[in-house]
Parts: C-alpha cells; structure tokens; sequence
C-alpha cells in the first residue's frame, strides 16, 4: 500500500513538471530576457516588432470596414478613424482577458478540490491502516505522504493564481478595462494615428497582464491609509483601524499624441 502511495507522489511531482513546462521558444525569450532589454534598440528587432504591429493594424482596418478582404483601402483614412480602429482591438483584447480570467476561477476551483479531495483520501487510508494494523511507523508515513501532496498541489496553482479571490480581481480588471475604454470614447485620451491606435490597443492589453493586475492589487494595498474611528463608534477599544481610502480604479490613462 505504501508502494501505491509513493506512486502518487511521483505522479503528483510529474504533473508539477508539465504545469511548469513552456515550449522552446517560450524558454528562449525567457532567458535571452532575464537582464531586460538589450541597452540600445537593435535594427533586426525593431523590423520585426515594425512588421508585427502594422501586420495588427492592418487586421483591425479591415474588421473596422476601411481595407477591402483583399488588402485595398475603401477610403482614406481620418484622425477620427483610427479610434474606431482601437475599439476594435479593445473588443479583442477583452475577450482575451475574459478568457484567461474564467481559467483563473477555474483553476480556483480546482485547487480546492484537489485538497478536499487528497484530506479526505488521507483520512480514508489513515482509517483503514488504522483497521489493519497497529504499528504507528505507516500512519507517520501516510500523513507524511498526504501532506507533501497537498502542498504540492497548492504550490502548482498557487503560481498562477493571485492572493484576492478571481471573482475580486475580474471586477477590478473590468472596471479598469472600462475606465480606459471610455477615456478614448470621449477623446480624454486622443487616438488620431496609426501609432497612438496601436499604443491604446496595447496598453488596453497592459491591463489584464498578470504582473499589472498584482501591481495594481498590491498598490489598492499601499494606498490604504489607517483613520481613527469616530467617537460614537461602539468599540471599547479605541485603537486605529484600516480603511481603504484608494481609488477604486488605479489605472492611469496617457495622453497620446
């Protein structure tokens, strides 16, 4: 039995390996990047990146209506136009972010499953060895067994996951997606060229990246302020406490030109 244990261990440790796996382009980038950019812009990147975001543009004009299937311009293009170019890549951009956040609560999900389901597996076995034998050495090597699983468990999700709830940091999300959005709506933030099009778009995309959903939960943190309760307030203790005084949207939106 202990043997089988064992196995589920190796099983659990092997799926740690494939949830941490990214494939040889994705490595590459990861260690060509790990100092950040390169000190001076080099010509071969900046034709590809060039390439790249005009290819996207391109795309967008033509779900816009203002280039033909078969790449003809229907009409020029206005100042006024290239707006209604950005709206389109904020609809795509949203539907990319609704994904990766419906996994974020999936992958919620899962992670207490699977510790709901190892506990109460552990207690199982724990009942049964206890049943059918009376050394003590199985059951310290069985609760050894779990435990490491759980927390094995806990550590591969936990790399993906953020420490607020997902429902709590989809509603952020949104709200700042939506804060954006309508600064463009409104000409707040201008939109009348090629480049500032494709700029929106991306700092659109900027919002839902995991590392600025963190900075901005993380800064909601930071910029809550301790206030002294009132003197009519029903606590004894009239020590400080918490409130949070921030912003309910920490996005900046900038001016582009």
């Amino acid at each position: 039995m202990l043997a089988k244990f064992r196995g589920v261990v190796g099983i659990v440790l092997m799926g740690g390996v494939v949830a941490g796996c990214a494939n040889s382009d994705e490595l590459k980038a990861r260690f060509n990047g790990r100092w950040g950019p390169d000190p001076a812009i080099q010509p071969a990147d900046v034709a590809t990146v060039a390439q790249n975001q005009l290819l996207v543009l391109s795309y967008l004009e033509k779900s816009a209506g203002f280039v033909a299937s078969d790449g003809t311009l229907i009409r020029q293009l206005t100042a006024a136009d290239y707006a209604e170019i950005a709206q389109w890549g904020f609809n795509i951009g949203r539907q990319d972010c609704e994904i990766y956040l419906d996994n974020l609560f999936r992958l919620n999900r899962e992670k207490g499953r699977n510790d709901n389901i190892l506990a109460a597996v552990s207690t199982a076995a724990a009942a049964i060895l206890t049943g059918t034998t009376t050394s003590q050495k199985p059951l310290s090597i069985l609760a050894a067994v779990f435990g490491l699983s759980i927390a094995l468990n806990d550590s591969i999700f936990q790399s993906y996951l953020f420490s607020q709830a997902p429902g709590l940091v989809a509603k952020k999300v949104s709200d700042m997606q939506e804060v954006f959005r309508n600064s463009v709506v409104t000409g707040q933030v201008k939109v009348t060229t090629p480049a500032s099009a494709y700029y929106a778009v991306q700092s659109y995309y900027h919002i839902c990246l995991p590392h600025s959903i963190e900075g901005v939960m993380l800064q909601s943190i930071a910029d809550t302020s301790a206030v002294t309760p009132s003197a009519s307030g029903g606590g004894s203790n009239p020590g400080v406490v918490l409130g949070a005084t921030a912003p309910t949207s920490a996005i900046r939106t900038p001016e582009l030109q």
